[in-house]
């Protein structure tokens, strides 16, 4: 009796604790009330789970998160005992669904353009926090438009069947501009000088095309560390800015104030390199820009970290590592300086991988690289064959990237460029007083076959003149480099009224690089000219020539070429001297020295203008008793030399007004290129421009002046250049405006 006692006790005792163990175990979850919301949604909110022991703790943070779903408004949950454990019940009162979005009371911004800022979307649940969130986005895109004074009010409205309509109305008010950028506390730095470094400007007339003036508050965010960082680069490393403070009680004339605390100026103490040295400090030293007791400038010290770096990766060590420590003494306000260097390991070219290149062949881009596979890493050589690269004109972009090799001291190279239409198809309209409407067209090649052959033929046809041009060059002759090529031509000028004359021949070119930006080139020539229909008044030089004569002369070309850019250079310079001699020991009827420098630097200034500086002198002497031939002088006046004057017209002219071209020559070109639309190649042009031909050079002076200004565009049909040329002193007879028209397209 006492066995079974104590059985009976025992079963009675595990039943107990079996039933305690199922209480605590969740044995179903259930959702309820949910009726576009699916349960999925819900279950993977929450972190109980069929099986698991049950929690009162994790219910409730369950049912926080179901809440913040944002779908719901309400969220209640039940919890029942049964046999098997709890079964937990979620409750939801799901919020109404969205029947549609209406904008109302905008004109000035398109409705198009307000969708895309509106996150809200038809059928989804309603969320008041994003209802109120898509009208404050509606209210920075009528900001960054311009229309500060704008007000937008959103509504919702509850329908039937559980759905709301959300309705935002737009009060626009007028378009606001900044009158004036304010600051307070810049004592050491003017005002003038900070508005020039933010991106935030005043409204000025020429706004309507920098689209300056208006306010965008995330660019006035960007513009205040600019500021900061500015201060730092001129020495004021306790500089604080504050948040600008924004005026809108009249949105036509918006005021920012922005509050600066400059603090001492700091200059540098000591300066000194620890680490990894191939070099003395002393060597080190005199690379350095930078020199005790200068004013501190944090983009100074990153040129030298730039500098040095370069320094190691010319010797090979392309992973070094140049980290600048400053320390302060702030009581002599000293900023101490260091440079430490970890140069890493020397590594070596591995491999060399050309991608891009559809037309070009493999080997007309590595033939251009100053690097290749088993060399030494050089970084100032990498950059020197992306100039190359780009100066071919055969690539718009060139792109080098470097990757780890095959072992830790190989990098690979990988390029990439994008091929830029090589050939081209121009033609030109022109009108000139001495040859009538003027029509001009060529078709060329530079990157024949992608093999880098250039081929050329021009015409240029006018009521009274013509010309015929072929030409093709080999820049890489018998896979050296060296230049060949040739050229064969005829001409036929009879606009002048006493005299008409016919240029016929050819010339064979070499050209040799002697450095990566300096050539020469050696040309010689062959040609015969026939001087005709001479008529009464005739200068004499042009009576003496008669007839048919022939030339031989050899030219010698060196070349300077540091461009940045082949289309649009923005810095650098090309600079050639052209040395002729006809006659002599080549034989011929004419025997000449003649020689022309032209020269032409870009420079770049704020907001992507350049500068172009250009410069041409010329002379030409005859020799053996000889006279110099008509065509081989210099006519001064045209789109090439004087804009503003006709062909010629600034040089000596006959007696009937005809230009009989100049023995000297001297031409200053200034031009001002500012973008005028970016996103479709729209530039404009300021120039000015002065020269004269003459045959003494003492009447070189005083010289003739012209100025203008024009159109530069890469239009999607080829270059479109306009040039509007003024005479500032027109002689009599001379016209007082002058209209150069070109346009082409490329392919």
């Amino acid at each position: 009796m006492v066995r079974r006692l104590a059985l009976v006790v025992l079963v009675f005792l595990l039943m107990r604790g079996t039933g305690a163990g199922q209480e605590d175990v969740i044995s179903k979850i259930t959702i309820m009330g949910n009726a576009k919301v699916e349960d999925g949604v819900i279950r993977g909110a929450i972190k109980s789970r069929e099986g698991n022991p049950f929690s009162a703790d994790q219910v409730r943070e369950d049912l926080r998160s179901i809440f913040n779903l944002g779908f719901f408004s309400d969220v209640q949950v039940d919890i029942k005992p049964t046999p098997r454990g709890k079964e937990v019940i979620f409750i939801v009162a799901e919020r109404p669904s969205i029947k549609d979005i209406v904008v109302t009371g905008n004109q000035k911004v398109k409705l198009e353009d307000i969708k895309e800022k509106v996150t809200l979307k038809p059928r989804s649940i309603l969320n008041l926090d994003k209802v109120k969130e898509n009208a404050e986005a509606i209210r920075k895109l009528y900001f960054s438009k311009g229309y500060y004074g704008v007000k937008v009010e959103e509504k919702v409205d509850y329908l039937e069947a559980n759905e709301a309509l959300v309705t935002y109305t737009i009060t626009e008010g007028p378009k606001g501009r900044i009158k004036t950028i304010r600051f307070k506390g810049n004592k050491n730095l003017k005002a003038k000088d900070l508005r020039k470094i933010m991106q935030t400007k005043e409204w000025t007339i020429f706004s309507f095309f920098t689209k300056g003036g208006i306010l965008d508050e995330d660019v006035l965010k960007n513009d205040v560390q600019m500021l900061t960082a500015y201060y730092y680069d001129h020495g004021y490393l306790e500089a604080k800015t504050s948040e600008p403070k924004i005026n809108l009680s009249d949105p036509k004339r918006i005021t920012i104030e922005i509050d600066v605390q400059e603090g001492p100026q700091y200059r540098l103490g000591e300066i000194d390199f620890r680490g990894d040295l191939i070099r003395s400090k002393e060597s080190l030293f005199r690379s350095l820009g930078l020199k005790r007791n200068d004013v501190y400038s944090s983009s100074a010290v990153r040129r030298e970290v730039t500098a040095l770096t370069e320094i190691y990766a010319n010797q090979g060590y392309a992973y070094v590592e140049v980290n600048p420590s400053t320390s302060i003494d702030a009581k002599e306000h000293l900023a101490n300086l260091v440079f430490d260097i970890n140069k890493g390991k020397m590594v070596y070219f591995d491999k060399i991988q050309v991608t891009g290149n559809t037309k070009t062949r493999d080997k007309v881009v590595r033939r251009e690289l100053l690097v290749a596979e088993g060399e030494l890493y050089s970084v100032t050589a990498l950059n020197e064959s992306r100039n190359r690269l780009k100066r071919t004109g055969y690539f718009k972009e060139v792109d080098f990237t470097t990757s780890r090799g095959s072992g830790d001291d190989k990098i690979d190279l990988n390029l990439k460029v994008e091929e830029a239409p090589s050939g081209a198809l121009t033609f030109g309209v022109g009108y000139s007083g001495l040859e009538g409407m003027i029509g001009t067209a060529s078709v060329s090649e530079k990157n024949l076959l992608g093999l880098g052959y250039a081929a050329s033929l021009r015409l240029r046809l006018g009521a009274d003149s013509n010309d015929v041009r072929l030409g093709f060059t080999d820049p890489y002759f018998l896979g050296y480099r060296l230049s060949a090529g040739f050229d064969l031509y005829h001409e036929q000028v009879g606009f002048f009224d006493t005299y008409s004359y016919k240029v016929t021949g050819g010339d064979v070119r070499l050209g040799k690089e002697l450095t990566n930006n300096f050539r020469l080139d050696l040309l010689y020539k062959l040609e015969t000219v026939d001087v005709y229909d001479i008529q009464l008044g005739a200068p004499l030089s042009i009576i003496e020539q008669a007839g048919k004569n022939t030339t031989s002369a050899l030219l010698l070309t060196p070349s300077l070429d540091t461009r940045n850019d082949f289309y649009a250079p923005s810095k650098g310079q090309r600079s050639s001297l052209l040395l002729e001699n006809a006659g002599g020991p080549l034989g011929g009827d004419y025997s000449f020295f003649k020689t022309a420098f032209q020269t032409s630097w870009y420079f770049p200034l704020p907001l992507g203008v350049v500068f172009n500086l250009r410069g041409q002198a010329g002379a030409i002497e005859a020799y053996n008793g000889s006279i110099i031939p008509i065509y081989e002088k210099f006519y001064v006046g045209g789109i090439t030399t004087i804009r503003g004057f006709e062909y010629g017209m600034a040089g000596p002219v006959d007696i009937g007004g005809d230009p009989i071209g100049a023995n000297y020559m001297l031409v200053f070109n200034s031009e001002l290129i500012i973008p005028l639309a970016r996103e479709i190649g729209l530039r404009g042009a300021v120039f000015f421009d002065m020269g004269k031909g003459a045959n003494q050079a003492s009447d070189l002076l005083p010289l003739r002046y012209a100025a203008g200004f024009g159109i530069r565009w890469f239009s999607p049909f080829g270059p479109i250049n306009i040039d509007f040329g003024f005479n500032l002193s027109p002689k009599r007879d001379e016209k007082g405006f002058v209209l150069d028209f070109g346009a082409g397209t490329v392919f």
